[in-house]
């Protein structure tokens, strides 16, 4: 009786290993290219395209990021639309607004403006902080 259920089990992995492998692996793109679309309100630049493409068997990357000006960050100064600069680098924080563990205000104070001493005076360039901050990046300042 025991050596049936084992059978059966190791027939089970086999067969799902098989599956899995031949699903996930074998037929996945070898590289993809994703696609954020970034409207600035400046002349210079209506629309910016952040364009990452991946090849998943090198496991290389290559970014075109988006330069941004003050004027056009300075648009974006409210909870419906909220882009800061830190660091010479430009956020979209317009999703955290609402999630911040600070509170609203602390994120709303630094909309559409450099929001560099600020972030820096709370957190100190703390990895945790940054590390969150990352996910936010949409370019550059120029």
């Amino acid at each position: 009786m025991k050596n049936t259920i084992f059978a059966i089990m190791l027939t089970v992995l086999v067969i799902g290993g098989g599956w899995f492998y031949y699903n996930f692996t074998q037929y996945a793109p070898k590289t993809y290219v994703k696609d954020i679309e970034v409207t600035n309100s400046d002349d210079t630049a209506n629309k910016n395209i952040i364009s990452t493409t991946i090849n998943t068997e090198t496991g290389t990357t290559s970014t075109t990021t988006p330069l941004f000006t003050l004027t056009s960050i300075a648009s974006h100064k409210d909870a419906s639309s909220c882009y800061s600069v830190i660091s010479k680098s430009v956020y979209d924080l317009t999703m955290w607004v609402n999630i911040h563990p600070g509170g609203k205000g602390a994120i709303l104070s630094i909309c559409g403006r450099d929001g560099t001493e600020a972030f820096m005076n709370q957190h100190k360039g703390g990895d945790k902080f940054m590390k969150i901050l990352s996910r936010y990046k949409i370019g550059n300042l120029m």
